[in-house]
């Protein structure tokens, strides 16, 4: 089984599509939008660029499509955390100044289950983000416990729970 990674393209929206709707996706992800092709358009276009704008400004953000001996499977994206502040409005100032975030999933439910998550996750951050950044953050919902434990056989450790947001705080360091 050959892991790959692929810059995330316009030609990759339809799969953007079908896997945002999918229900094991859908359940953890933008559960209040409904995306069609004009969405993923117009959220995405940017990201194709290697940005997003935010207050009228770029934020390099980095989007990628995992492959699984060159089959699309999922998606995954990494970004300076201090870029794009939660969505939930929660602080993060305690964390390491030198911290990416990540933010993934695996589209195709068949290979699901399968430790496929796990290996993405551990050759994505040696390949991509442990170049630029000492620290990644993931904030999983806490009840996603597949999510939780998948960062953890990646190397992430819990390192703060928010039980009113329903967060779990995450964080895997380049020495690990």
């Amino acid at each position: 089984m050959k892991i790959t990674f692929t810059k995330l393209q316009q030609k990759h929206f339809p799969l953007l599509l079908r896997w945002l709707e999918s229900p094991h996706v859908k359940e953890w992800w933008d559960q209040t939008i409904q995306y069609t092709n004009e969405l993923i358009n117009k959220k995405y276009i940017s990201y194709t660029q290697e940005y997003k704008i935010l207050d009228n400004i770029k934020k390099p953000i980095h989007a990628f499509i995992i492959k699984v001996d060159n089959k699309p499977i999922g998606y995954i994206q990494y970004y300076d955390k201090y870029d794009f502040p939660p969505e939930q409005g929660y602080d993060v100032k305690e964390l390491p100044e030198s911290l990416a975030a990540i933010d993934f999933y695996i589209g195709e439910k068949s290979y699901l289950g399968r430790g496929i998550g796990t290996k993405a996750l551990r050759f994505f951050l040696k390949k991509y983000v442990f170049k630029s950044f000492n620290t990644c953050f993931v904030d999983p919902n806490t009840t996603n416990k597949t999510a939780i434990h998948t960062y953890e056989k990646a190397g992430f450790i819990t390192t703060k729970e928010i039980k009113e947001l329903a967060i779990t705080w995450m964080v895997c360091d380049i020495r690990k």
